[in-house]
Order: structure tokens, then sequence, then C-alpha cells
């Protein structure tokens, strides 16, 4: 495996595989709404991200990493990207405005807690592995890679108990905060634990 640029080809696999890999799934059973709620939320975090760290074995894409840091410039430019996140987030404040605000929210509430006992660097924004490749360490690799170049760096991420937080225990991240909320899915509501971790390099 080796790390190298990130191919614009393999947007479609990227997006295909946070539907499984983070069980987007959860938050509708629409296909055609799953579709363009993983294409909404991979351009979010890439047009956010000033690092990109893309893992391949051979021509295969296998994984890939974004990093926001403050201060770096963005590494991924797009008017069209910008133009159809900015149409998918005034769909969902009069769709799924309950979903989305409850999450945020609890995104929100506990990283300015955080900051005002720690100053933070950046954060790590966007984590994926394809899904059809298992048991060769791609996360790690990653991960370590990234690793390299955040030296003195006080990075944070969001996560959720539906997810495969365990990694970040793992990896010598801190829970420094969590918080309960109830997402209206499909007609109920499910239950969530939101989290947050932090990591000084």
């Amino acid at each position: 495996m080796e790390i190298k640029p990130l191919q614009r080809k393999d947007f479609g696999k990227i997006q295909r595989f946070a539907i499984t890999g983070m069980h987007l799934s959860r938050y509708t059973s629409n296909r055609f709404e799953l579709y363009f709620y993983a294409k909404y939320f991979w351009y979010l975090e890439l047009l956010r991200a000033t690092r990109i760290y893309a893992a391949y074995e051979g021509d295969e894409f296998a994984g890939v990493l974004l990093l926001d840091i403050d201060g770096e410039q963005k590494a991924y430019r797009s008017w069209w990207a910008q133009k159809f996140v900015a149409l998918m987030e005034w769909i969902m404040q009069r769709g799924y405005a309950d979903t989305s605000d409850q999450y945020g929210s609890a995104n929100d509430e506990m990283l300015v807690n955080y900051k005002q006992r720690q100053h933070v660097d950046g954060e790590l924004n966007f984590f994926l592995v394809n899904t059809e490749i298992v048991g060769r360490g791609i996360g790690t690799q990653l991960l370590i890679a990234a690793e390299k170049d955040l030296e003195n760096k006080h990075i944070y991420l969001f996560t959720d108990d539906g997810s495969t937080y365990q990694f970040y225990d793992k990896r010598d991240f801190e829970r420094v905060g969590e918080k309960q909320i109830s997402l209206p899915v499909n007609g109920e509501d499910v239950a969530l634990t939101a989290m947050l971790y932090a990591k000084q390099y």
C-alpha cells in the first residue's frame, strides 16, 4: 500500500463506501436520499480540508483521510461542489432540520466546551477505508502517514457510538466529550451518543 494523491475518479467509490462504512443508511432507507446525502457529505468535508491523504494498493483505492488545519489553504476548490453543498443544505434545512440540527448542535456544544480549556489546531474531519478490503491495516497506515506531519498539533474529531470509535481508543486519542441525542429516523427516535475525541502530537 502507498500514500499518493487522491484521484478524482474515486470520488464515486468514496461516496458509496461512506453509505456502508459510516452507516449513513441509519438516517434514511430511501436510496435516492442516500445517494445525494453521501455526495453532499463527501464534498462538504473535501471543501473544508487543507490536507488530503489517500491510500492505494496499486491502482485500487484503499482509503482517504482529510484534515482541516487552522490557517492553512484549502486543498480542493470547486465552484460546482460549493453550489451543490449549498443547495443540499438549503434542502435539508427545510426537510431534515430535526436530524441535522441535533447532531450538529451536539458536536458544536462539545467543541465549544472543550475549547474553553484546550487550544486546538485543527480537525480530522473525514476518515474512510475501502470496505471491500479488510484486514490490511489501511486505517492505521493512513493515520500514521498523517501523524508524521502533525508535530505539536492538537487535533480533534467527531464520531459516535454507531461508528468504529474503538479505533481511536486504541490509538491514544482521548474521549473529551460525549452527548446523548435522539434522531428521528423513518418515524422512530434512534438513540445515539455523539463523541468528541482529541490528541496532542
